[in-house]
Formats: structure tokens, C-alpha cells, sequence
């Protein structure tokens, strides 16, 4: 998506709107939230949730799924170049979300 170079993290991070640490922290294993999700999905278009979530690139255009999967952009174990994502959930005491 045009960052993977030096200094992209914190230039990605501006776009988004969010602290370069925050974006760190979820490149790190913390969980995605919702509210980052959405500011992705926001800045993207073509990204979907079912991808950031789920890892489905069904409802990905072609042009964004060819992106996404590029072997420069990160491939995971499988070497699909789709990275899985921690998903957060909130549940009360009962387990339930809510």
C-alpha cells in the first residue's frame, strides 16, 4: 500500500490519526479494535473488515487483493501475503459479548 519503507510506520500512523506507538503496538500482536479497523477501512477503499478481521479476501476488488498479497508487503507462514489480525472482543462475566 505504499508503506514499507523507513519511516512509513509513523507516516501511516498520521494518516490514520493515531499515535505511532498505537499502530506499533498492533503490529506487535495487540488486538485490532473496531475503531482502528474502521479508520483503516475509511482511509482504503477496496479494504474490507472481513479481511482485517477474518483474513476473507471475497469482498476484496481485484486491485486490492493484488496488493494485499504482494510477497514485498509481508507473507505469512503459508506465504498467502494475507497476515492475520487479533480480533478484540469484550465479554462480561458470563463470557457473552456484548
Amino acid at each position: 500500500m505504499g508503506f514499507n519503507g523507513r519511516g512509513d510506520q509513523q507516516k501511516f500512523a498520521e494518516l490514520l490519526g493515531v499515535d505511532r506507538g498505537r499502530l506499533n503496538n498492533i503490529e506487535c500482536g495487540a488486538p485490532l479494535s473496531k475503531e482502528m479497523a474502521l479508520r483503516i477501512v475509511r482511509k482504503f477503499p477496496g479494504v474490507t473488515l472481513d479481511w482485517l478481521f477474518l483474513g476473507r479476501t471475497e469482498g476484496l476488488t481485484a486491485e486490492m487483493a493484488r496488493a494485499l498479497s504482494e510477497p514485498s508487503k509481508g507473507t505469512d507462514a503459508a506465504g498467502s501475503g494475507i497476515l492475520p489480525m487479533t480480533v478484540q472482543t469484550v465479554g462480561g462475566a458470563d463470557g457473552r459479548v456484548k
